[in-house]
């Protein structure tokens, strides 16, 4: 059956959390030091998303004997839980006693731990609270060991780990210096980036202003900014730059005026995560300054900057062909110390500014978005209205973009760290209807160096195809402001152009119009979009999106779902269970009917609530596209399980007491019949099939319904169901044998008698004789106190723990 083989795959799941709080087990049993596999039971998860070491030691690994290095492991896609790493000998790197050097935490959310009987061999977390950096001093062995190799593992989640990288090869990309640098001028693309603090500002007005080209394998960069000693651009993965708490890497570009004299030179530094004093970068290569000069207290100044990383300056330069995030700062002549500006933290203007100088703005103007999302005048959520950004599902605004009115910005928050989250405009509120629908929104990725997360401009293929497929144009008309998994939510910031590029035409709409929303999610990563796993939502009515900032969903949906579980689980565990009990066990116990009329009132109440709980699910869905009925085949093949088994059992479970009431009498020769299909084939499909049917739809409900995840009410109907099947079961053996055993003249009158039979004491012939004015009440059988303690222990198990099924629907 198909929910034994459902138990039976769900016996090896483990309870999921982020890591152990303190940090990595290291002791042989658990093989942690010997191949950094973390004790989850999950597999790696290749490739690595973008948690990479650096250190001078790192690639070559060269050292000098006993001297120490600082080693950085920095989080590119958000952050991360859990590390563990070990420093080996190149010759016999997959064997733990080549475990070399000696290291030291750097911070308090990581110690040493032990692997190959050297306490500090190996370092791991000492908190599993998210970080996305983390330092380390890694003191070289007193002698030369030869070429050694940093392994390590990062816990992102307990099912999400990375096992065993090889910071030799986990790199970014590089490139070498190339022979000649751009010029500068009339040359080249003109400069359509821009970006000026205050927004908005007249460009001889801003207190910092930028604007930027691609120029070949260089950007080309004009800077200006008020102030005395010098001026910079920090270039971030992260927007986290500016936060003392959970500061990110940054790459810093700064024009400094000279100690002596008015030039203006450019210099390359870089700051770590949780300082706010930046370093020279170990080469100048790939940067090189066009002019520059200070004018009263302004400066200026044009340079140009390779835009991959080159070789040597890993973990000091970002790429500027990616997605980065933009600061300025300034400060004056006294702000230096060894001529590198002193205090980043005091002197910053912004963080908030996406740095896309690689991506075409298709000549629509530049597109930036720096205010708090809840600027935007939309918003939608689910599963209520009122749910806040943090308790949400999803949750989205939108609004025209403040700064280039062409395009329409939407902030998305759904409540899952690895998938997807879009939205959609649709004509006809049918997922791949007559037409396409127009789908946006980001998910997560394998890429390494863009920061884990994308956004995609999709649509969904017309005529019932379904399939979700990227636009012609691919980005262009989408430009992505933030992006991010921070706090276990996917997040990000984005603009859509609002008509229609000519590349678009069948893969577009026009947002100044009125469509049906779609919001959905899925947990699979990547673009174009895979199919969810949940249904998604659609809009009550057509929304304009460019001139309306509200819009409602179906939110009587997962209530009545919940109205749904919580008959079922009424009507098939409890109800009807004890109900069919009842007339299995109890006739010899209450040998005059009393057990009928009990049997009945449980089965047709059963019957009654599973009849209302029917009808519940079809009204909660009546808006999907479907119209009620659940996803079927390929998209959910439990649902369509659950769909199927739901009409078998509705059809039998009113079969049955049609049957009933057209029995032949207890002495017609065709009884049997009536038996046969009443008692044996229906009843027992009616015992059996419910019982599975209700633990697939509470385990569809705790995976596709429930958010966060819950299978509390599967795992205890799996109990009920154990509990009392072994109890039931125990008693049919027992009363079976029992039966078997007595004489078969007692047990025709004990076990055979029903209701509305008239029969007399045995007599000495053996023959009994009906009465017409007599009906004589008949003795329980002499095991009737047993029968009762049977039944009450199988009311034991099914009605407390249904009560806590239904609790736990309630409350999930």
């Amino acid at each position: 059956m198909k929910w034994l083989v459902l138990l039976l795959s769900l016996l090896s799941a483990v309870p999921t959390i982020l890591a152990r709080r303190d940090g990595a087990p290291t002791n042989e049993q658990e093989n942690a030091c010997q191949d950094l596999m973390p004790q989850h039971g999950v597999p790696s998860q290749p490739p690595n998303m973008g948690f990479i070491l650096f250190s001078d030691v790192i690639p070559s690994g060269n050292y000098t004997p006993g001297e120490t290095y600082e080693v950085r492991l920095n989080a590119t896609i958000g952050d991360f839980a859990g590390l563990f790493i070990q420093a080996r000998t190149e010759t016999n790197q997959d064997d733990v006693s080549s475990i070399v050097g000696l290291w030291t935490p750097l911070s308090n959310l990581s110690r040493r731990a032990q692997c190959n009987g050297v306490n500090g061999d190996a370092i791991t977390h000492s908190s599993a609270e998210r970080k996305r950096e983390q330092f380390f001093n890694w003191t070289a062995p007193a002698i030369d060991m030869g070429r050694i190799h940093f392994l390590y593992s990062i816990v992102v989640a307990f099912s999400n780990i990375f096992v065993k990288l090889n910071a030799t090869v986990e790199r970014p990309p590089v490139t070498v210096a190339p022979a000649t640098m751009p010029p500068q001028g009339e040359q080249g693309e003109p400069f359509l980036n821009s970006y000026g603090e205050p927004l908005g500002c007249p460009q001889n007005e801003c207190a910092f202003y930028v604007e930027w080209r691609s120029n070949g394998q260089f950007i080309d960069f004009r800077m200006e900014g008020n102030a005395s000693g010098w001026i910079a651009l920090g270039i971030s993965g992260q927007n986290s730059a500016l936060d003392t708490v959970n500061r990110s890497f940054s790459d810093v570009l700064v024009c400094q005026v000279e100690a002596v004299g008015s030039a203006v030179n450019v210099t390359d530094l870089f700051l770590r995560g949780g300082e706010v004093t930046p370093s020279f970068d170990s080469s100048q290569e790939g940067l090189d300054l066009t002019s520059g000069e200070i004018t009263g207290d302004r400066i200026f100044c044009n340079f140009s900057r390779v835009q991959i990383i080159l070789v040597g300056q890993e973990g000091q330069d970002v790429s500027l062909s990616d997605d980065n995030f933009l600061f300025f700062l300034s400060g004056n002549a006294t702000d230096t110390v060894n001529e590198v500006p002193m205090d980043f933290n005091t002197s910053a203007v912004s963080g908030n500014v996406i740095f896309s100088p690689a991506r075409a703005n298709i000549n629509r103007g530049f597109v930036v978005f720096t205010a708090p999302f809840t600027t935007l005048p939309g918003k939608g959520s689910f599963p209520t209205s009122s749910c806040s950004r943090e308790d949400c599902d999803f949750y989205f605004r939108w609004g025209v973009n403040p700064n280039n009115p062409n395009y329409l910005t939407f902030f998305i928050s759904a409540d899952l760290t690895v998938g997807w989250a879009a939205i959609g405009v649709s004509r006809d509120r049918r997922m791949g209807g007559d037409e396409i629908d127009d789908i946006f929104g980001c998910s997560t990725n394998n890429n390494l160096f863009t920061g884990g997360v994308e956004v995609a401009d999709t649509h969904n293929v017309a005529g019932g195809d379904r399939r979700n497929v990227g636009d012609n144009s691919g980005t262009d008309g989408l430009v992505s402001h933030r992006l991010g998994v921070l706090n276990g939510r996917l997040e990000c910031t984005f603009s859509r152009l609002i008509t229609v590029l000519p590349a678009d035409n069948t893969s577009d709409f026009n947002l100044d119009d009125s469509y049906y929303i779609i919001i959905g999610t899925g947990e699979n990563p990547g673009t174009p979009f895979t199919r969810h796993e949940r249904n998604p939502e659609w809009s009550t009515s057509e929304v304009n999106l460019v001139r309306e900032s509200s819009v409602d969903f179906d939110y009587s949906r997962i209530p009545l779902i919940k109205a749904h579980g919580i008959f079922m689980v009424l009507a098939w565990p409890i109800l009807a269970q004890l109900g069919i009990a009842m007339a299995r066990h109890m006739k010899p116990a209450m040998p005059n009917g009393g057990w009928f009329l009990l049997h009945r009132i449980l089965v047709l109440s059963g019957v009654f609530f599973s009849s209302l709980a029917f009808l519940l699910i079809f009204v909660a869905y009546r808006n999907a596209d479907t119209r009620g009925l659940i996803h079927l085949g390929d998209i959910n093949g439990l649902g369509t399980a659950h769909f199927v088994v739901g009409i078998t059992v509705i059809v039998l479970q009113f079969t049955n007491p049609i049957i009933a009431l057209f029995r032949c009498a207890p002495d017609d020769n065709k009884r049997w019949i009536f038996k046969l299909l009443h008692k044996y084939i229906i009843g027992c499909s009616l015992q059996l099939l419910p019982l599975a049917n209700v633990m697939i739809g509470l385990y569809l409900f705790g995976d596709k319904i429930v958010n966060p995840r819950k299978m509390d009410a599967y795992w205890v109907m799996v109990a009920l169901v154990s509990a009392y099947s072994l109890w039931d079961g125990l008693l049919n053996i027992y009363f079976g044998y029992s039966c078997h055993k007595c004489k078969e003249k007692t047990c025709a009158v004990t076990v055979e008698g029903e209701l509305g039979t008239e029969l007399k004491p045995i007599s000495p012939d053996g023959s009994t004789s009906h009465d017409p004015t007599t009906k004589p009440k008949k003795k329980p059988s002499p095991d009737h106190w047993l029968r009762w303690a049977g039944w009450i222990g199988l009311a034991a198990i099914a009605i407390p723990l249904g009560i806590t099924i239904i609790g736990l629907i309630g409350r999930g």
